[in-house]
């Protein structure tokens, strides 16, 4: 296990391996503080469950960082924690990488509000449906739900990652070949198979956000490479930072920074055309243009044939 663990822990960079080690953490952590008190109950539901009474409660900052806190309460969560881990470290080092540290991070919490929202119009779906039943029970754990673990955003990067090629195939586990436009559909059933055929809202939420991310280009939405790399210049050191044996990926080291800057500049020089004349200085004399003022010529007559009069009636003189 250690041979196949290790050169993909070596592949990692830093916030990669920060979410590795800070999520089980963080989840063991914030369950034993929500153990303690009823108080402490609710600081940990207000800070990570990001359903419709926290929502309506105008608790937003669950969308971007609700799916980070997982609670462990069983052998079976532990043991979902670390497939997920291992999924983790197989897709978000490319990612990473490809986006630099800082857009990562910025993706990591877009695509987690996306899977929220989503989520919670299923949600909002099943509580109607519960109202007009008249089911009480069934209407107050569906208000209560929520999107935990890394699940729903490693369903994500595979979705993307299969569609990237989707005329090509993908073996499942040595037991059939699918094709990549429907592999991530087919993943997502069997694991409803095996949680005894109940729907996993939050893979399906996962699955919605995959497709119509790479067919409606939701990256435009993210922030341009170079505003990161001014982002990290003014308040990372350039993005010159070490943690957990692995560096910082700065965004002016990606391998599409040198054509986000020419993109960037030729929007800059667009928005600017207007405005160029009005953005030119003025002369040190300080004098201005008007119209048809000055000596002027006569027609058909140069600058030369004006300059002879004047300098023969001097030399007369």
């Amino acid at each position: 296990m250690g041979n196949v663990i290790y050169p993909m822990w070596a592949e990692c960079p830093m916030l990669t391996r920060m979410v590795i080690v800070g999520y089980p953490a963080m989840s063991m952590v914030f369950l034993m503080l929500a153990s303690v008190s009823d108080e402490t109950a609710w600081f940990v539901d207000s800070l990570f469950n990001c359903n419709l009474d926290n929502l309506m409660s105008g608790k937003l900052w669950t969308l971007f960082w609700g799916p980070f806190y997982m609670p462990i309460q069983s052998g079976m969560a532990f043991l979902m924690i670390l497939l997920e881990l291992y999924m983790a470290m197989r897709y978000f080092p490319s990612y990473e990488k490809e986006y630099g540290s800082t857009g990562f991070l910025c993706w990591t919490f877009f695509v987690n509000m996306l899977n929220s929202l989503v989520f919670l119009a299923f949600t909002l779906c099943t509580v109607l449906y519960y109202h007009q039943s008249g089911n009480a029970f069934g209407e107050f754990v569906a208000k209560r739900s929520a999107v935990h673990g890394l699940w729903p955003l490693v369903m994500v990067c595979l979705t993307l990652t299969a569609l990237s090629d989707p005329d090509g195939s993908t073996n499942f586990w040595g037991m059939v070949t699918i094709p990549n436009r429907w592999y991530p559909l087919a993943l997502t059933g069997f694991f409803m198979l095996l949680n005894g055929f109940r729907i996993m809202w939050s893979l399906i939420a996962a699955l919605v956000t995959g497709y119509a991310f790479s067919r409606f280009r939701f990256e435009r939405f993210l922030p341009s490479k170079p505003r990161l790399d001014r982002l990290e210049q003014r308040c990372c050191r350039g993005g010159r930072c070490n943690l957990l044996g692995a560096s910082w990926v700065p965004a002016n080291s990606t391998s599409s920074f040198d054509v986000d800057v020419q993109v960037d500049r030729r929007y800059q020089n667009f928005s600017d055309f207007g405005n160029e004349r009005t953005n030119q200085t003025a002369p040190s004399g300080g004098g201005q243009f008007v119209a048809f003022g000055g000596s002027g010529n006569r027609l058909g007559e140069s600058t030369e044939m004006a300059q002879a009069p004047s300098s023969a009636a001097e030399s007369n003189a």
